[in-house]
């Protein structure tokens, strides 16, 4: 009789359960649809650079290609990626890079300097305190990649390294 009655209350549980992670499932994957969307046009954000000014998306060049990559300077995958970009700086002075960290802002200018991209007009080294647009964003890995067009659309995202080449490639090809 008690096993019985064990069974029942097993069997009303799985039911439950198994209702229980279908909706769990349903409001993460709405969530993570709504950042998603929420990256379809360049968010807005308040950084604060290398030099100790603010940027906002009002900084954004309106006239250019916008490319916001989110890196540590102790990522392995970073490094090369912005090495890729020091050896090959003279094919994307026509892009606006703007390389974000929440890693303490002497580390970013440090990290800047290193490669020697700390003086270039169009690289834009900021700190994101507390890593506000990181999660904002809903990024999971670094380092990361947004693309925006002249009007500030997405064009392309990718969280991991990527070839400096495919990535700009993609945004020629949107233009």
């Amino acid at each position: 009789m008690k096993k019985n009655k064990s069974l029942k209350i097993f069997a009303a549980l799985i039911p439950l359960f198994l209702i229980g992670i279908m909706v769990y499932l349903f409001f993460s994957f709405r969530e993570k649809k709504e950042k998603i969307a929420a990256l379809k046009n360049a968010p807005t954000f308040n950084l604060k650079t290398i030099n100790g000014s603010s940027f906002t998306q009002q900084n954004l060049a309106n006239d250019q290609i916008k490319v916001i990559v989110y890196f540590s300077p102790s990522c392995h995958f970073c490094q090369a990626e912005v090495e890729e970009l020091s050896r090959s700086y003279e094919d994307y002075q026509n892009i606006q890079w703007i390389w974000v960290a929440s890693e303490p802002l002497n580390e970013i200018k440090g990290f800047a300097e290193q490669h020697r991209l700390n003086n270039q007009n169009n690289i834009i080294w900021c700190h994101d305190e507390m890593a506000i647009l990181y999660r904002k964003l809903g990024m999971n890995s670094v380092p990361y990649f947004l693309v925006y067009d002249k009007e500030n659309h997405l064009i392309k995202r990718n969280s991991g390294a990527i070839k400096l080449e495919k990535l700009i490639n993609t945004s020629n090809e949107n233009k």
